[in-house]
């Protein structure tokens, strides 16, 4: 929740600066109004690259746990059906000694 907030915010940020950087840009050729829209175009561009950055690797590491977790599940369940083969030949084992003794008898 709190990460969905965080983007929230920087989205809401990067919006503003586009809104600003729009409405309120002189039409004179002013050499340090230049600078600065530069600056805030430039700013703004790298607070949308971290925004892009941090949805994308947000999106990889929940793809990744996932997997972990799939793997997880898969490892369980091959070490369940190796204890179950194991009782299994262990009740089989039981089985021909008692086999053998009936026979014996």
């Amino acid at each position: 929740m709190k990460k969905n907030f965080i983007k929230i915010v920087l989205f809401l940020i990067l919006v503003l600066l586009f809104a600003g950087m729009y409405y309120f840009h002189p039409a004179k050729n002013v050499i340090f109004e230049n600078y600065i829209f530069n600056i805030l175009l430039f700013v703004s561009g790298i607070i949308f690259g971290v925004f892009i950055m941090q949805f994308l690797l947000d999106k990889s590491t929940k793809a990744l746990k996932a997997y972990k977790r799939e793997l997880e599940k898969e490892s369980i369940s091959s070490t369940e059906s190796s204890s179950q083969i194991k009782v299994l030949e262990s009740k089989i084992e039981v089985l021909e000694k008692a086999l053998k003794q009936a026979l014996g008898k």
